[in-house]
C-alpha cells in the first residue's frame, strides 16, 4: 500500500523536530542525505549539524515512526514510487528540493514549526506580539518619511535602517546605520557579517545601528535627554537594540516594517514602552 513519507534536513532533533515528528508518527520518515546537504551552502555551514546518518539514529531510538530512511539521489526514484505524497517542512530547501526532484509529486509543505533560520524565515518581516496601536496620523507618517528618507543615506548594503528621536513634538537627533570607522569600512575591509545567512549573528558585524545612534548622541547632548521620548524606527530593532531601548527612558517606539528577530519586544513591555506601527 503506497503511503505518505515525511521528508526534512534534520541538523539535530531539538524540540522543535520532535513535534513535527510527533504530528507524523507511525509513518515513514526520509532524512535528507549528504548528497543533497553538498548542494546548499547554509546546511554546510549549519555547524551544530550532526551527520544524516548520527541523526538517523537518535530519530530511531526515539521510537516515533515505523521506518527512518535517508534521502540519497540513488533511493530517490524508489521513493516516489513508493509514497503517493510527500510532506516537507515549509522552508526554501525543501521547496528548492520539490522544485528540482519531485516536479508532478504531490508535495505538502508544513509551516507549522520553524526548525531552523531559512531564508524566509530570516528575511521575513515579523510584527511584534506586544503591537496594540497601528498609527495613520500625518505627524507620524511624515517623522516616519524622514526616518526613511534618513536611512536612504546608508551605504550599508545589507540593510538600511533610519531613526528619528522625537520630545514634545519636535525632531532632536536622526541616524542611520553606518559603518565604523567610516561609511566607505566596509567596503575597504570587508564585513564579518558577509560570512552568515540573514537573521544568523546579527552582532558579528562592523556596522553602528541607527537607534544605538540615536541613544549615544542623546547621551552627549546635556540639554536633550530620552526620558519621555518617542523614537521612530524604520524597521523593528534587532533585540539588542530594542534591549538598550527599552532602559533608555523612550517612551514611545514607533515602526514601519518589521524584522525576522522581534524578540525585544518583550523587554519594551516589561519597561512600558509602547509599540506603534506607522501605516503609510
Amino acid at each position: 500500500m503506497r503511503t505518505d513519507a515525511l521528508v526534512a534536513y534534520v541538523a539535530t532533533p531539538h524540540a522543535g523536530y520532535l513535534k513535527l515528528f510527533r504530528a507524523y508518527a507511525g509513518g515513514v520518515l526520509y532524512i535528507l542525505g549528504s548528497d543533497f546537504i553538498r548542494e546548499f551552502k547554509p546546511l554546510v555551514r549549519n555547524l551544530p549539524g550532526v551527520a544524516p546518518e548520527e541523526a538517523r539514529e537518535m530519530i530511531q531510538a526515539l521510537g516515533i515512526f515505523a521506518e527512518v530512511h535517508i534521502l540519497t539521489v540513488r533511493n530517490l526514484l524508489e521513493v516516489r514510487k513508493r509514497h503517493c505524497r510527500i510532506i516537507m517542512p515549509d522552508e526554501d530547501v525543501a521547496h528548492a528540493l520539490a522544485q528540482g526532484y519531485l516536479e508532478g509529486k504531490e508535495v505538502v509543505f508544513d509551516g507549522r514549526w520553524r526548525l531552523r533560520w531559512d531564508w524566509g524565515t530570516a528575511a521575513a518581516a515579523r510584527r511584534p506580539e506586544g503591537e496594540r496601536t497601528v498609527s495613520r496620523s500625518e505627524f507620524d507618517r511624515e517623522i516616519m518619511r524622514e526616518a526613511v528618507r534618513e536611512a536612504e543615506r546608508s551605504p550599508d548594503w545589507w540593510r538600511q535602517v533610519g531613526a528619528m528621536l522625537v520630545k514634545h513634538g519636535a525632531m532632536m537627533f536622526a541616524a542611520y546605520n553606518r559603518h565604523m570607522p567610516s561609511d566607505q569600512s566596509e567596503y575597504c575591509y570587508g564585513d564579518p557579517r558577509s560570512n552568515f545567512e540573514p537573521g544568523q549573528c546579527i552582532d558579528v558585524s562592523g556596522a553602528l545601528h541607527a537607534e544605538i545612534a540615536i541613544l549615544a548622541a542623546a547621551a552627549r547632548n546635556k540639554d536633550v535627554t530620552t526620558e519621555g521620548a518617542d523614537l521612530y524606527v524604520t524597521t523593528f530593532p534587532c533585540p539588542p537594540c530594542a534591549y538598550a531601548i527599552s532602559v533608555s527612558g523612550v517612551r514611545r517606539l514607533f515602526y514601519a516594517e518589521g524584522y525576522s528577530l522581534v524578540a525585544g519586544a518583550e523587554a519594551l513591555q516589561s519597561r512600558d514602552v509602547e509599540i506603534v506601527r506607522v501605516e503609510f
